[in-house]
């Protein structure tokens, strides 16, 4: 009966996430229509923070309970599933997605290695308050680099009419009021992975990694359900891109707030490698036609596939000791 109240909760803290990280997209689209900015720019930086929400909330949560390990996995897994499985799933479900005016090629190259270097980070067992500073280092110097790029211009981001003043201080007191509930929700999910992780023996990285990875990535699956409900095949690659590229900040302000920490690192390794492989060929990709077929959806789809059996191994092993 216990266990069963446990699970309830998780998926109760998971149902409220998911509800409310819907109801802040749809809001934010609004401020950004009223303050009418669009195109990559809404969906790099602005959607980009804001269906990263949920993570934020699993980071300050674990730091405040004192299991940064948790949101570590967390952060790592969001990363992979937002550009190996959800893009790749969007693609195949299309047919095409069309990626044409978001990055250069080179500035694309910088924000999968940032999007990949919390897992590099890890993979030694621990991580360090000076690789926080170098992954905030490596942030900065992305956002410098698009800064200063081309002017990109709009992708498949309508802007209507401004807003009235009055309409805006609505939304903006509507967003605030989504996050607080979004944070609490973070504060149950935290506290449920930890019992999981204790009553399964496996580290609690490993819950971040495959079960919250899944969980806090529900705004980024929300967007990819209304991008193939209205049927647009050019999406707004810079959300998702943008999303993964904001996992690197959380994950250097986690490492700051809680200082140096060990991390059980074997199920890391394997995710460092498909990750580094997937987002090589995930370059390659988008390089060559500034699209994304269903064929090579398929190819990235994979990787995850792989990264689930891995994990699968892994859990099976540790709780059949």
């Amino acid at each position: 009966m216990d266990a069963i109240v446990h699970v309830v909760l998780f998926l109760t803290s998971l149902a409220v996430i998911w509800y409310f990280s819907g109801s802040l997209i749809e809001t934010v689209n609004q401020i950004a229509r009223h303050i009418n900015k669009s195109g990559f720019v809404v969906a790099f930086f602005i959607l980009g923070f804001f269906t990263s929400i949920s993570e934020i909330s699993v980071a300050v949560n674990a730091s405040l309970e004192g299991v940064p390990q948790v949101s570590v996995g967390n952060l790592v897994g969001a990363s992979f599933v937002i550009l190996l499985l959800i893009v790749p799933l969007l693609a195949v479900a299309s047919g095409k997605i069309e990626l044409k005016n978001t990055l250069t090629d080179r500035n694309l190259i910088l924000a999968l290695l940032v999007s990949v270097l919390p897992v590099l980070f890890v993979i030694d067992g621990s991580v360090t308050r000076q690789e926080g500073f170098l992954l905030l280092a490596a942030y900065v110097t992305l956002l410098f680099a698009i800064r200063n790029q081309p002017q990109i211009q709009d992708v498949e981001i309508e802007i209507p009419e401004p807003e009235t003043t009055s309409r805006l201080w609505f939304y903006i007191t509507k967003t605030v009021i989504g996050a607080v509930v979004i944070f609490f929700a973070g504060h149950i999910l935290v506290t449920e992975s930890v019992y999981f992780a204790t009553a399964l023996s496996v580290p609690q990285s490993i819950i971040g990694l495959v079960l919250l990875s899944i969980g806090t990535n529900v705004p980024e699956i929300m967007v990819a359900v209304q991008a193939l409900r209205k049927k647009q095949k050019a999406i707004a690659f810079g959300n998702y891109l943008g999303s993964a590229v904001t996992n690197t900040p959380i994950f250097a302000f986690l490492v700051l707030a809680n200082g140096t920490f060990t991390i059980a690192s074997e199920q890391f390794l394997v995710t460092a490698i498909l990750m580094c492989f997937g987002f090589v060929l995930l370059a390659i990709f988008v390089r060559s036609k500034c699209t994304l077929s269903r064929r090579e959806g398929i190819v990235l789809f994979s990787f995850y596939v792989l990264f689930i059996l891995a994990q699968t191994i892994s859990i099976a092993a540790i709780v059949g000791q």
